[in-house]
C-alpha cells in the first residue's frame, strides 16, 4: 500500500476516536450535570422546615480569625443549616481551609459569597487588584469590561467563591457621595446599564453569579448606609430615567441576583422604611412590575441603615416579608432563626413563600460548582487552590488601565513636542511615585519632588508635571488636595508655566484643584498603581494615545463622556509582552543565558532591550559594572564602540545624501584634502560605506606615540596644558596628534579590492560631516538627533556632560597604555587619541536612550512627531549594496550572513534586517519584517579585551534567537 493511502487512513482514524472521545467527554459531562440536578431536587424535597429557613441566612466568614472564631461558625453552620457564607477578610489559602471545614459541617451545599468589586483583593491579602469599576467605566468598553469581569470571576473560582457582589449598578449622579465613588461605572445611566451588562455575562459565563447592587439606586446619596439612612429625594419618573436604568436591563439580561440596599425613598415608600424592608419595592416593583425571578440578597443586615429600623430577628422578618430571598450578615443568628420559626407557626409566612424563596437559593446554587465543592469535601477532599490565569488577570487590568487614561479637553499641547524644554515634577498626596519617575525619565529625565518645588527649579523650568496620588489601598481613601497642597498647586500654576497634571486617583478630585487657568493640561489616571504610573507618561509624551473619557460629570471640567482622543507621536511605548504577540515564557531563555555568560566570565554584567511595533517589552539589567561590584542600573552608560559608526556618522552621510543623491558615488578625494597623493583619494563612498574599499581594518596609531621613552616624553605630559588632549585624567597627548593620526591613515596599505572591515574611513567621514555642517559631530549629532530625541544619555564623553563614575560602566584594566582602569573615558585607542569623539568610536549609551535612534531607523526616520530622514534614504543605507560580490554590508549598517557565510546575527533574522555590533560587547539590530528593535550592552572587554567568551558562546546571537523563537 502507498505511504501516502496509510497516511489518510490514520488521519481518518485518529480524527474518529478524537471525535468519540470529544462525544464520550460531553455526554459524560451532562450525566455529572443530570446526576448533580438529581441529587440537589432530591435534597430539596427532603429538607425540614427549619432547615429551610436556614438557607435564607449567609453569615459573615473571616479567614483571618482564629481557630476558636472557625469553631463558632461551623457550630452556626451545623445547627441551623445556614445557605451560605460572605467571605471577609483573610487569605486566599486560609479562605480555602475555612470554607472547607464550613462545607463539611453543613448537611446541603453551601453557597460561598464575596464582595469581589475589584477582585479578591478587596478582601484577602495575597491577590491581585483590579481596577476599580469607575476606571471601567472611563475605558467605556463593554468587550474589555466582560474580559475583566472573567478574570475576576477566575479568581473568584479559585477561591472556592460561588457568587460575587458585584457589578455595582449605581449610577452616580453625586459627586459627594461617600460610599459609592468609584465603586459605580460613572454618572450616564445608559452607559453603567452597558457596561454592567457586559460585566455580568463576564462573571457568569464563567459559572459565578453576578449580583447587581445597590438597588433600587445608591448613587445619588451624601449619607453611608453603614453608618446610617440615606434619603434619595428622587420622584419615581427620575428613579425610572436613571437609577433604574441599569437594574432594569440587567433583570432583563438575566442577572441572577440583585442586592436590595438600605435607602430611604420617599417616592417609593412613603414611610420612611428602608428599601430593603420594603414590600413595595422589592415585591412590588422587582418582582411584580420587572417580573424578576432571580434572587434578592438584602445588604448587610447589620449595617445601620437597617439595623437602626428594628432589632435581630425582626430585621431579618421583614427583610423576608419585604420579598427578599437571602438574609445577608444577621446580627444574631439564632435571635433571627427563632423569629422565622415562629412566623412560619403562626402564619405570618407561609410554606409556599418558604419554599418559593429556598427554590431560587436552590436554582443559584445549582448553577454554580457549590455542590462539586461540598460533594468533595463530604468525600474527604481538601479544596485547594484552583489554578487561575495570572497573565489574564494583567491582561484585563492592562487593556482597563490603556484605554481608560483620560485627557481633559484643554489648549494646552498634548503629547509634550518638546523635548529641550527643562522640566520638573512635583508629586502630592500619596509618596509611592517610583513607577512614575522612571518612566518619566524614560522620555526626559527631570528632578522629582514631594510636597514642594524648590523656587530655583521653578524658575528654571518651563514644564512642571504635577502628580497627585491617591492612597493605592482603597478607594475611599482620599482624592483631594489638602490645603497645603493646594496652595502649592496654586504657586506653580501661578509661575505661568506650562503645568501637565497627572491625576492619579478618583476623578471627583479634581474640581478640587479650582480654576486650572490657560496654562494647564489634566490626564486623569484614576488608579494609583503601577501600571496606571507607567501608562500616564507614555501617553504624556506620545508613547500612546489618549483613548478614555470622564465616566462622571465634573461640571466646568468637563461631562461624562467627555475627552479628548489624542495620537500617538511615535515615540517608545512600554508594555508588556502579550501586548505585542510576543511569548513572555520563551523570554525566560534570555535571562538565564545572560546570567550563564556572567557565571562563566564573559561579561560582568549588561543591559538588554527588545520592542516590537514601537513597544518596548523586555528592558532589563544583568549583573554588576565590574565582577562584584556595584549592580547595573537601567541609566548605566556603556561604551558603544563600533555602534557609533551608525549612531552618529551615518546619520550625517545620511543627511548630507539627502541633500546631494550622488554623493555615494563621489570620490574621498573631492570632499578632504587628508589623502591628497596617497591613492586614497580615488575610493569611492559607496565602497567605503561597505567596507571594500581595500582600507586596512585598523592603524595602531597608539604605538607610535609610545615606542620609545623619547617618543612618550614628546607626545605626553601628566598635566592638562594648551595644546593638549586628554587621554585620561594625568595623561594628555599633543593636539598634533590628529594630523599624525591621518598622515599614517594616507600611508597605511592598501588591501585588495573586497569585503574587509575597516574603521579608517570613519575617521575621514568624520571631518567631512563636522565641514559640511561647520559643527563638531559630538555637537552637531547632539543638536540634530540626541536631544528633541530625549536620548540625554547617548553622549560622546559623558563625563563632561554632567554623568559620574558611578553611572558609567568601566571597559578595561589598560596595563599597555593607558595603564589605569578605562573609565569614563573611550575604550578605543585612537578615538582616545582625538579626545573621545570619533566617527567610528566614542558614543556612550544606555540601552533606553540608544533605542531612541535606532527606533527612529526603524520607524522609516520618523520619531516623536518629527520625520529626522527620509524612509527612502534609510532603504538605500540599510539594503545590501553589492551583494552580488559576496559583501553582506548595506551602506554603513551591518546585515545578516550570506548563505552559509559568517555573520553577526542569527540565521532567524530576516533579509531586512540591519544594525552593527562593537568591540565592547554591544550589538543593535532592527528588523523591518518583524518591526523589531534589539538591544544588547555589555563591558565584555573588562578586566581584559583579549576575553573572547561572549562571542564563543554566541551569548549575543543566542538571545536574537530565543526573540525570535518567541514571536507570535
Amino acid at each position: 500500500m502507498h505511504t501516502r493511502k496509510l497516511v489518510q487512513i490514520f488521519v481518518l482514524v485518529f480524527f474518529t476516536l478524537s471525535i468519540q472521545a470529544q462525544d464520550q467527554q460531553v455526554a459524560a459531562m451532562e450525566v455529572a450535570m443530570e446526576s448533580k440536578e438529581t441529587a440537589m431536587a432530591e435534597m430539596l424535597a427532603g429538607m425540614t422546615a427549619q432547615e429551610k429557613i436556614g438557607q435564607l441566612f449567609m453569615v459573615s466568614a473571616y479567614s483571618r480569625g482564629t481557630q476558636a472564631e472557625w469553631d463558632k461558625l461551623e457550630s452556626l453552620v451545623r445547627n441551623y443549616h445556614l445557605g451560605g457564607v460572605i467571605t471577609m477578610q483573610g487569605g486566599p489559602g486560609r479562605q480555602l481551609q475555612l470554607i472547607t471545614q464550613l462545607q463539611k459541617a453543613a448537611k446541603y451545599p453551601l453557597l460561598i459569597g464575596q464582595d469581589a468589586e475589584w477582585g479578591q483583593a478587596m478582601r484577602l491579602d495575597s491577590t491581585y487588584k483590579f481596577p476599580t469599576q469607575l476606571t471601567v467605566g472611563a475605558a467605556a468598553n463593554a468587550a474589555l469590561t466582560k474580559d475583566w469581569a472573567r478574570a475576576m470571576a477566575l479568581e473568584c473560582e479559585a477561591t472556592g467563591v460561588h457568587i460575587s457582589f458585584s457589578p455595582v449598578l449605581d449610577v452616580n449622579t453625586n459627586a459627594a457621595n461617600p460610599i459609592i465613588g468609584a465603586r459605580s461605572f460613572g454618572s450616564d445611566p445608559q452607559r453603567v446599564a452597558q457596561l454592567g451588562l457586559a460585566a455580568i455575562d463576564g462573571f457568569q459565563e464563567q459559572g459565578v453569579l453576578a449580583c447587581g447592587k445597590h438597588f433600587p439606586g445608591h448613587g445619588d446619596t451624601h449619607q453611608d448606609s453603614h453608618k446610617t439612612l440615606p434619603k434619595v429625594d428622587r420622584t419615581l419618573e427620575e428613579l425610572e430615567a436613571v437609577e433604574w436604568v441599569p437594574f432594569k436591563a440587567a433583570a432583563q439580561h438575566g442577572a441572577a441576583s440583585f442586592m436590595i440596599a438600605h435607602l430611604n425613598i420617599p417616592a417609593m415608600e412613603p414611610t420612611g422604611r428602608p428599601t430593603s424592608l420594603s414590600k413595595a419595592v422589592v415585591q412590588g416593583v422587582l418582582r411584580d412590575s420587572w417580573g424578576y425571578d432571580g434572587l434578592a440578597i438584602t445588604d448587610a443586615l447589620n449595617m445601620k441603615g437597617a439595623a437602626n429600623f428594628a432589632p435581630p430577628g425582626e430585621v431579618e422578618l421583614a427583610a423576608f416579608l419585604a420579598g427578599n430571598d437571602i438574609l445577608l450578615f444577621p446580627e444574631n443568628v439564632e435571635r433571627a432563626v427563632k423569629r422565622m420559626e415562629q412566623a412560619l407557626e403562626d402564619g405570618t409566612i407561609t410554606m409556599d413563600q418558604l419554599d418559593q424563596r429556598v427554590s431560587r437559593i436552590w436554582k443559584a446554587k445549582t448553577a454554580t460548582r457549590a455542590y462539586e465543592h461540598w460533594r468533595n469535601v463530604q468525600s474527604g477532599q481538601m479544596l485547594t487552590t484552583a489554578s487561575h490565569d495570572q497573565l489574564g488577570n494583567e491582561k484585563a487590568h492592562w487593556n482597563i488601565q490603556k484605554n481608560a487614561i483620560t485627557a481633559v479637553p484643554s489648549e494646552v499641547t498634548l503629547p509634550v513636542a518638546n523635548l529641550l524644554q527643562p522640566m520638573v515634577h512635583l508629586s502630592l498626596g500619596h509618596p509611592q511615585t517610583r513607577v512614575l519617575n522612571t518612566y518619566l525619565d524614560k522620555y526626559v529625565e527631570m528632578n522629582h519632588y514631594h510636597g514642594a518645588v524648590p523656587e530655583k527649579e521653578l524658575d528654571q523650568a518651563e514644564i512642571i508635571v504635577v502628580s497627585f496620588h491617591q492612597d493605592p489601598k482603597s478607594p475611599w481613601k482620599r482624592y483631594k488636595l489638602n490645603a497645603e497642597e493646594l496652595a502649592e498647586f496654586n504657586r506653580v500654576k501661578a509661575s505661568g508655566k506650562t503645568v501637565y497634571v497627572l491625576h492619579f486617583a478618583n476623578p471627583y478630585g479634581l474640581p478640587n484643584y479650582g480654576d486650572f487657568g490657560q496654562n494647564a493640561r489634566v490626564l486623569v489616571g484614576y488608579e494609583n498603581d503601577s501600571v496606571a504610573q507607567m501608562l500616564v507618561p507614555q501617553v504624556l509624551f506620545g508613547g500612546r494615545a489618549a483613548k478614555g473619557v470622564l465616566p462622571v460629570d465634573l461640571g466646568t471640567i468637563g461631562a461624562a463622556g467627555m475627552g479628548e482622543q489624542t495620537r500617538g507621536n511615535g515615540r517608545l511605548s512600554y508594555g508588556p509582552a502579550w501586548e505585542v504577540s510576543v511569548d513572555a515564557f520563551g523570554l525566560n531563555r534570555i535571562d538565564s543565558t545572560m546570567n550563564y555568560a556572567i557565571d562563566h566570565n564573559a561579561t560582568p554584567g549588561g543591559q538588554i532591550l527588545v520592542a516590537r511595533n514601537g513597544t518596548v517589552f523586555y528592558d532589563k539589567s544583568f549583573g554588576a559594572q565590574t565582577y562584584g561590584g556595584k549592580p547595573v542600573q537601567w541609566k548605566d552608560l556603556y561604551d558603544l564602540a563600533s555602534v557609533t559608526k551608525i549612531t552618529a556618522t551615518l546619520p550625517g552621510i545620511m543627511q548630507w545624501y539627502e541633500k546631494q543623491p550622488l554623493l555615494l558615488k563621489s570620490t574621498l578625494g573631492n570632499h578632504t584634502r587628508r589623502l591628497d597623493g596617497s591613492g586614497k583619494e580615488y575610493l569611492v563612498f559607496d565602497d567605503v560605506l561597505a567596507h571594500q574599499s581595500g582600507l586596512a581594518a585598523w592603524v595602531p596609531y597608539y604605538l607610535r606615540t609610545i615606542k620609545t621613552d623619547s617618543a612618550k616624553a614628546y607626545w605626553y605630559t601628566d598635566n592638562a596644558t594648551e595644546g593638549y588632549t586628554m587621554v585620561r585624567p594625568g595623561m594628555y597627548v599633543r593636539e598634533t596628534i590628529r594630523d599624525t593620526i591621518f598622515s599614517m591613515l594616507a600611508a597605511s596599505e592598501m588591501k585588495a579590492k573586497e569585503y574587509r572591515y575597516s574603521d579608517l574611513g570613519y575617521y575621514l567621514f568624520q571631518e567631512m560631516i563636522e565641514e559640511r555642517f561647520n559643527e563638531p559631530i559630538d555637537r552637531w549629532a547632539a543638536s540634530t538627533f540626541y536631544e528633541p530625541l530625549g536620548a540625554k544619555r547617548l553622549t560622546y564623553n559623558p563625563l563632561d556632560h554632567g554623568f559620574t563614575l558611578d553611572e558609567i560602566v568601566p571597559t578595561e584594566e589598560d596595563n599597555y597604555w593607558r595603564n589605569t582602569t578605562v573609565h569614563g573615558q573611550v575604550h578605543d585607542m585612537g578615538a582616545a587619541l582625538l579626545g573621545g569623539v570619533a566617527g567610528h568610536a566614542g558614543l556612550f549609551a544606555n540601552s533606553n536612550d540608544l533605542a531612541k535612534m535606532m527606533q527612529m531607523y526603524l520607524s522609516g526616520g520618523y520619531y516623536g512627531g518629527h520625520q529626522y530622514l527620509q524612509p527612502e534614504t534609510i532603504e538605500t543605507f540599510r539594503t545590501c549594496a553589492f551583494c552580488e560580490l559576496n559583501n553582506r554590508r548595506g551602506r554603513g549598517f551591518d546585515r545578516p550572513q550570506i548563505a552559509d557565510g559568517p555573520g553577526p546575527s542569527c540565521t532567524c533574522a530576516s533579509d531586512l534586517s540591519f544594525g552593527h555590533t562593537g568591540f565592547t560587547g554591544t550589538m543593535v539590530w532592527m528588523d523591518p519584517k518583524e518591526d523589531l528593535l534589539y538591544i544588547f550592552l555589555s563591558n565584555r572587554t573588562f578586566p581584559d579585551a583579549e576575553n573572547w567568551k561572549l562571542s564563543k558562546l554566541d551569548v549575543r546571537t543566542n538571545i536574537q534567537e530565543y526573540i525570535y523563537d518567541s514571536l507570535q
